[in-house]
């Protein structure tokens, strides 16, 4: 795709996702407007991850599921207080980083955040994170996105007292796709210098995806539109790179996977991914969750991480968590 043909379809594309943002902030308004905490959670909200990137004076719901001027941003969610004093540090503790989803053009760190805190609640200090969102930025970006978020969380360690040897990640959906993609990333020196990506020195320890999407060739139906869509700027060559088929191989970390057979269409991208580590001897975990009070929909542990079976779930995650801590 030519400069010019890039231009036109970046900027069409704005045109019809700015529609979807605002939908997502009425979807999930009692999320985005801050409600509700977990009790005995610390927050400290909308720290800048990057130089450049300013701190907002005031919070507005509205304006943050639009994701104006928030694209790098993080919070922080602890179970312990996070400012120390000059005779005492903030307790070290276990890190996981969480990065939304939103088909790779919506939504922001705030529809996270009951997620985040009730991970925070069982002993995480949970980094909760905005990236630059589709069509504004392409997938190398926004793993540059990832890659300082992990840089940002090394540098200040001491400050908030995250223990980098037990540093591990988790995302829903299209967020699902980057986890599972800076996995590889990080793993893969060939492919770090491929779309210029280098990763640092801290390393994830263990990867969850809920509900993820992953590939652009693919058969499935959703894996069809992404091609249309954000995957649109990319050659072959490139797809498949980015995509699950291209970056998991047998030398492939282990990753858990979090689904339910009810959130149609998307199960069967996630089941894909799934067949294919079968069959290239990658292991992981595959969980399947049925409804039993609730209909189980699309990232339901994330959305609500209060119900029975999202219990169920995230606790597999964080047993999966413990499995590999160092």
């Amino acid at each position: 795709m030519n400069a010019i043909a890039k231009k036109l379809f970046v900027t069409g594309t704005l045109i019809n996702v700015q529609p979807l943002r605002l939908g997502q902030y009425y979807l999930n308004k009692d999320a985005f407007d801050k409600k509700e905490s977990v009790p005995g959670v610390y927050e400290v909200a909308d720290i800048p991850y990057v130089k450049g990137q300013k701190k907002p004076r005031k919070y507005n719901g509205r304006k943050a599921a639009m994701g104006r001027k928030r694209e790098h941003l993080l919070d922080i969610e602890s179970p312990t207080p996070l400012e120390g004093s000059k005779l005492r540090k903030p307790e070290k503790l276990p890190v996981i980083i969480e990065l939304h989803g939103g088909g790779y053009v919506t939504n922001n760190k705030e529809c996270n955040r009951p997620h985040a805190q009730w991970l925070a609640a069982k002993g995480y200090k949970v980094v909760n994170a905005n990236y630059r969102l589709q069509p504004e930025a392409e997938m190398d970006e926004e793993m540059r996105d990832i890659r300082d978020i992990v840089l940002w969380v090394e540098q200040n360690a001491k400050e908030y007292g995250f223990d980098l040897n037990n540093v591990f990640m988790t995302g829903d959906s299209s967020g699902g796709h980057m986890v599972l993609l800076y996995t590889g990333l990080q793993n893969s020196p060939e492919f770090q210098e491929k779309i210029g990506v280098k990763t640092p020195k801290t390393k994830v320890k263990a990867t969850a995806a809920t509900c993820p999407v992953g590939s652009y060739v693919a058969n499935d139906f959703v894996s069809k539109v992404f091609k249309n869509l954000s995957g649109r700027l990319y050659d072959d060559e490139m797809k498949l790179a980015y995509s699950y088929e291209g970056f998991a191989d047998a030398t492939y970390p282990e990753v858990c996977i979090v689904t339910t057979k009810t959130d149609v269409p998307i199960h069967y991208s996630t089941k894909g991914i799934h067949e294919h580590l079968d069959k290239v001897g990658a292991a992981h975990e595959y969980h399947v969750f049925e409804g039993k009070d609730h209909k189980l929909n699309h990232v339901f542990n994330v959305l609500h991480p209060e119900w029975e079976e999202s219990v169920a779930a995230n606790q597999t995650i964080l047993d999966f968590f413990e499995k590999h801590k160092g």
